[in-house]
């Protein structure tokens, strides 16, 4: 039987596992999808082809004969493979649930919570020489470069432009030896930090236990998970240490002293993490 959907995803991208999660939640046999790896860490994403699938240039993505077109948010795909495989259970019905859900779906897609702040930002000197002595500089470089080579093919698309110009800025401190033209770039990671610390309290303060939204796993642990994930990966977390978070409490508090990961963060993360389904996609952090 041919598969009857596929795919695009990256081991590299935190919303990728969402589609991962809901797959193995769910028991959706695998000759029933196709998995294409999108080369998220050489700028993959922006092959015109993939354009073509997904105009974002993100992943995941979900191509199916039965959609008219393609999938091309991690919410969106949840809720198709739910409905995909038996009765859904990852998409609340009970309105109370879905109250206490949706605040926390909200919350790890905004702006604030977003994990580039952790991977990429750099608050002073020393932390800038370090990420330009680490892999974030060969992953920001070779997405300019080919949002640059794209760019000089095709002049006229409306997706390269703007996408040269915005990554094209993040390259420049990465590359450039460290002056008083980054102090700006050093203040505004200072406030994303700041940010972000007040993303994980409101996180605590919305959490039900056991899991995101109470009794049952929905769509919320599944997009938190990955949040959280990413971010205690990119912290510089030791792999294998899936409850450890002081490394990520350090980093922050170099911006807000008093900050810790809450204590109902805490035991919902270890609920979450004794699932069959974070077992399957997360034997380690990534």
């Amino acid at each position: 039987m041919a598969p009857q959907f596929t795919v695009y995803t990256s081991a590299a991208s935190q919303w990728a596992q969402v589609a991962h999660l809901a797959l193995a939640q769910k028991g959706v046999p695998e000759d029933k999808y196709d998995l294409k790896e999108i080369a998220l860490m050489t700028g993959g994403n922006f092959d015109p082809e993939y354009i073509k699938v997904n105009p974002n240039g993100t992943v995941p993505s979900i191509t199916s004969p039965s959609l008219d077109k393609p999938l091309i948010q991690s919410l969106d795909i949840l809720r198709y493979i739910d409905a995909f495989e038996g009765e859904s259970t990852l998409v609340p019905s009970d309105p109370a649930v879905k109250a206490k859900a949706q605040p926390i779906l909200d919350l790890v897609h905004s702006d604030d919570a977003s994990t580039n702040t952790i991977l990429l930002l750099a608050r002073d000197a020393e932390e800038m020489k370090g990420k330009q002595n680490s892999f974030f500089k060969d992953f920001v470089g070779a997405r300019q470069a080919r949002l640059e080579k794209e760019q000089a093919a095709d002049p006229s698309h409306p997706f390269y432009g703007p996408k040269v110009q915005e990554n094209g800025g993040l390259n420049k401190f990465y590359t450039t030896e460290i002056g008083e033209e980054h102090n700006k770039f050093f203040k505004n990671s200072d406030d994303a930090f700041k940010a972000f610390a007040q993303v994980l309290d409101k996180l605590d303060s919305l959490l039900v236990l056991p899991y995101a939204a109470g009794d049952s796993v929905t769509e919320a642990d599944f997009h938190a998970t990955v949040w959280l994930a990413h971010a205690l990966f990119g912290a510089g977390t030791d792999a294998t240490q899936i409850q450890d978070f002081s490394v990520l409490e350090k980093l922050i508090q170099k911006s807000v002293p008093s900050f810790t990961i809450g204590d109902k963060t805490r035991q919902w993360w270890a609920s979450i993490a004794a699932t069959d389904a974070f077992k399957k996609v997360y034997p380690t952090l990534h």
